[in-house]
């Protein structure tokens, strides 16, 4: 056929309505688009957040701290309520309380020197002081947590790096200086040097202890701000080093016998003058509050879409309207107006269809390339998850299927009932 006969046809065809084809494809392509993106980035970021609503973080602890005191601005940990064993076995006495386990800070400045990549290094250090139920057996099995200054010599201080810790080394320092950033894994396993009683910043007048240590394992748990350090061993460090310095506890982590227990330990905790954080629920609330904001978008994405299909529908029967005599001719003829409702219906979901995968593929596109970009800015997120954008093929395919065969049988409604008209109504001008 000569390219001037088919311009031809397709004039006869949509006898002006062009415009609105395209208006309503569009529509819906960017509809298409809109909900893959969202859905794919809304994924991700949810992924993101589960991973500090892990096993490591149940939502039954609670971890308890000192209120400490108040000046202006500034906030000290010292001046108020101090976790003394007192304190501890009254909360652990606390019906709703399933177990305690304390936590110690070091006292002592200290630093490590080691090798990373085949390269020296030296850093200044925070130990915590831990038990080994508050690691959890899937961080530390088979691993002797034991360990008391009489170990120094003849085994290593096993040690449990936080991987948050992990996250801002590679955020700030190693992007800022040009290192290799560290994943999990690959800290797991190093031998270091660890001094006590003396860092960079500060020393004792007593001379510092020199102990071969081990990273041993990461952890997830929020409630670890520092290295992790059998208790026993960092106890008997401070005592040693501060003797003057009676011991408290730097935080309690609470676990309750159910998740519902929570708040009243949190009450009661208050009311001894502490302070109480469950870290779950924090995180819990950024997790609802994306998902508030994904699911919005999501909706906002489905009315558009369900706005768009209208459109082309609408379109089409806009277009047949003016067609109503070749219509009648054809019924007179013989034609099953089932038949032609379905064709015309067919038309809908064809169009519908391919808009609908050129929109899907460019919002994954897109998304793809956000995720990307996101990763490269933030090296952080990468130690976290390898992909930002989340695409679900089958819940989207099950999603978008839904939709179009929604819309074609609406279409095949509208479309059947039109051509349901007598004869005679057809074929009056």
């Amino acid at each position: 056929m000569k390219t001037r006969q088919m311009r031809r046809a397709l004039h006869l065809w949509n006898r002006g309505h062009w415009r609105d084809y395209i208006f309503s494809q569009a529509m819906q392509l960017t509809a298409a688009l809109l909900l893959v993106f969202f859905i794919a980035v809304g994924l991700g970021v949810h992924r993101v957040l589960n991973r500090f609503l892990r096993t490591d973080l149940p939502a039954e602890q609670v971890r308890v701290t000192p209120e400490g005191s108040r000046a202006g601005f500034f906030r000290m940990e010292g001046g108020g309520v101090e976790l003394t064993d007192s304190l501890r076995g009254e909360i652990g006495s606390l019906r709703w309380v399933n177990s305690v386990d304390p936590q110690i800070y070091s006292h002592v400045p200290g630093y490590l020197r080691g090798h990373l990549g085949g390269e020296p290094y030296y850093t200044d250090i925070t130990l915590e002081g831990v038990t080994a139920s508050f690691l959890s057996d899937s961080v530390i099995s088979n691993v002797d947590w034991s360990y008391t200054l009489a170990d120094t010599a003849t085994a290593y201080l096993p040690l449990v790096l936080s991987e948050n810790l992990i996250l801002l080394y590679n955020a700030s320092f190693a992007d800022a200086n040009d290192l290799v950033g560290l994943t999990p894994d690959g800290v797991v396993g190093t031998e270091v040097r660890l001094t006590l009683g003396r860092s960079s910043i500060a020393e004792v007048d007593r001379p510092p202890i020199r102990v071969n240590a081990r990273i041993v394992a990461t952890s997830r748990n929020l409630s670890l701000f520092a290295i992790a350090a059998p208790l026993e061993f960092i106890d008997q460090i401070n005592t040693l080093f501060r003797p003057e310095r009676a011991r408290t506890y730097s935080a309690l982590l609470v676990t309750a016998e159910r998740a519902e227990d929570v708040p009243e330990i949190v009450r009661r905790v208050e009311e001894m003058g502490l302070r109480a954080e469950t870290r779950r629920g924090i995180a819990q609330k950024a997790e609802l509050l994306v998902q508030t904001v994904t699911a919005a978008l999501l909706a906002l994405a489905f009315v558009v879409l369900a706005a768009a299909i209208s459109s082309s529908i609408h379109t089409l029967v806009a277009d047949l309207r003016n067609r109503r005599f070749a219509l009648g001719v054809l019924v007179a003829l013989g034609t099953d107006h089932r038949r032609m409702a379905w064709l015309f219906a067919f038309q809908i979901f064809f169009m519908s269809l391919l808009t609908t995968l050129i929109g899907a593929g460019l919002g994954y596109g897109i998304a793809a390339a956000a995720s990307h970009a996101l990763l490269s800015i933030i090296p952080a997120l990468g130690t976290a998850v390898k992909n930002l954008a989340v695409f679900p093929v089958g819940w989207l395919a099950l999603g978008l299927s839904a939709v179009l065969l929604t819309s074609t049988g609406i279409a095949y409604l509208f479309f059947e009932r039109m051509l349901r008209q007598p004869v005679k109504d057809l074929l009056r001008k």
